[in-house]
């Protein structure tokens, strides 16, 4: 049987998901990386625990872009912390990138005033990508509206 260990990134591109996260498999006692990608949309919860990064953003880099948006994060050992790199954009449109910035800290290591609210707003990302990748989370209807009439005559409609 295999479990989550932890995610390792986490990136939303096309309003899509893609995760590395890392597996420990019981029977082998090993762990490995592996990929996650939805080919469907997400949904506007992880969106919105997504943007929640955009503040932190601004606070390690310490200036403020209007229209930045956090698309995703990478966490990776260093030394005796872990090196956390929030990637986020201002995009004028689908082609064009006129800002990119890597905001990075060192978890366990760096001075940083909103520590706990950092760590709150990653645990909620990290939830809602969970959720995509072992409920199978996705965006779609499921309900549909049948119309009685299959006639060819026009439906009366209310003027």
């Amino acid at each position: 049987m295999s479990n989550i260990k932890q995610i390792k990134q986490v990136s939303i591109k096309d309003n899509k998901l893609k995760a590395t996260i890392e597996v420990y498999d019981e029977r082998t006692a090993d762990s490995y990386q592996t990929s996650y990608q939805n080919e469907c949309p997400i949904h506007e919860e992880f969106t919105l625990a997504m943007a929640n990064l955009n503040f932190h953003v601004e606070k390690i880099c310490g200036t403020c872009f209007p229209g930045l948006r956090a698309e995703g994060f990478y966490r990776q050992p260093s030394g005796d912390s872990e090196l956390l790199t929030i990637y986020a954009v201002n995009r004028a449109d689908d082609n064009t990138c006129p800002v990119n910035l890597a905001a990075r800290l060192h978890l366990g290591r760096d001075e940083y005033a909103w520590i706990d609210r950092l760590l709150e707003d990653l645990s909620l990302c990290e939830r809602e990508a969970l959720l995509y990748i072992t409920q199978g989370k996705r965006l779609g209807m499921e309900r549909f509206v049948e119309i009685g009439n299959t006639s060819d005559e026009p439906l009366n409609t209310a003027a």
